[in-house]
């Protein structure tokens, strides 16, 4: 039997697994010729801990709740004369192009990482219904594998998603700089999240084939390295990571307010805002509140580093008024302040009038983040704004 092959870089083949080939001069016909009825096998590691850049995320990591995804995106078929075997795609990932056997010899590496995209947007679809061939949860940051009677031969697409998130939460776009020595402005590309409190981590989709081969003392990965096919393949997944941040409501009530002789004046509750995390002041803000009558009101703040502990001080209550809650003058402090979704960051307080008329009022900034520009920028508060030139 005569061999094809074509040479994949070791990084490829981990990215993507592809067993690819053209035709050799010679070669004998191995012992085990590839089987594509042969059950396979993927042990995935969450994390590459010789990666110096990544070596941290260890420790967060066991904090995660991942489940591995296995997405069947073509079978596989013996190449009639040669010991390979080439696609057959799913149904659905027709259009990919992927049964071409020549065309698969020109991929490049960025272009199995659009076609990986591509398999993904078509897996991870609203309206998909296809099931995973495979699924395991990673416990903390062992090691998984997907195996199975439904993983035998072929290409697949390997997806790393929170287990608690629906779809709709774990499936993400971002926006990517154009690679060096690349032109253009900014790219979207899909990933899958997984969340510790701290962390939103963020996963590349791989496609992975099935069985493959060792790479020689170069490094390099071809269908024609001599040993035995492997039908147990490792990799790692393709993770980066952003921190989270949780927003802080201030709820302020005012008890009793001052009116003499029927005169009504504002009144301005100022605070302010500082996050801790790991011994490190992360944010530091002052915010405000005006009052024009007895009544609650709210003020919130965005982008706080999650996990921080927060200390809320009111530093301005217009003289006329006593903090009542809490008690002597106290700070409101939430430690471990939660990006969860549907929980509730609040800092209460209360004020009652002294009977000391002393007027106190203020003008509210109002700092807006800038995604494009990765800042923070002042604004004065539109309605204090109008009601200061009303005045």
């Amino acid at each position: 039997m005569r061999k094809r092959w074509i040479y994949l870089s070791a990084a490829l083949m981990l990215l993507v697994g592809a067993c690819v080939g053209k035709p050799m001069v010679s070669g004998a016909a191995p012992a085990d010729p590839v089987d594509v009825t042969k059950e396979c096998s993927l042990t995935v590691s969450p994390v590459d801990a010789s990666d110096p850049e990544k070596a941290d995320y260890l420790t967060d990591m066991e904090k995660t709740h991942i489940t591995l995804e296995l997405y069947k995106v073509a079978g596989a078929e013996e190449v009639a004369g040669y010991d390979t075997y080439q696609f057959v795609p799913e149904s659905a990932y027709e259009g990919l192009g992927i049964a071409d056997y020549t065309r698969l010899q020109e991929l490049t590496v960025s272009d199995w990482k659009a076609l990986a995209q591509d398999a993904a947007k078509i897996a991870l679809a609203a309206e998909s219904v296809q099931q995973p061939a495979a699924s395991e949860a990673i416990e903390g940051v062992a090691d998984a594998t997907l195996t199975g009677t439904d993983v035998k031969a072929g290409l697949y697409l390997l997806v790393a998603r929170d287990t608690n998130l629906t779809r709709e939460q774990y499936v993400k776009t971002v926006k990517v700089e154009a690679a060096d020595g690349e032109t253009g402005s900014e790219q979207e590309k899909l990933v899958t999240i997984a969340n510790s409190a701290q962390y939103e981590y963020m996963f590349e989709p791989q496609l992975v084939a099935l069985p493959t081969k060792q790479a020689d003392a170069d490094g390099v990965i071809s269908t024609a390295n001599p040993g035995p096919w492997l039908y147990e393949e490792h990799v790692y997944l393709k993770s980066g990571r952003e921190p989270r941040y949780a927003p802080l409501t201030i709820v302020k009530t005012l008890r009793t307010y001052e009116a003499v002789e029927g005169t009504i004046e504002p009144v301005t509750f100022v605070f302010r805002v500082v996050a801790t995390l790991e011994g490190e002041e992360v944010y530091n803000e002052v915010t405000s509140l005006t009052f024009t009558e007895p009544g609650t009101g709210r003020t919130t703040l965005e982008r706080i580093p999650a996990t921080a502990t927060v200390t809320v001080t009111e530093i301005y209550n217009g003289l006329s008024y006593t903090q009542s809650v809490p008690s002597n003058n106290g700070p409101v402090v939430l430690e471990n302040i939660s990006a969860q979704p549907g929980t509730e960051n609040t800092a209460d307080f209360e004020n009652v009038y002294n009977n000391t008329r002393t007027h106190g009022h203020g003008i509210r900034n109002q700092f807006v983040y800038n995604e494009e520009s990765g800042g923070w920028e002042w604004t004065r508060d539109p309605q204090q704004a109008g009601r200061q030139e009303g005045e």
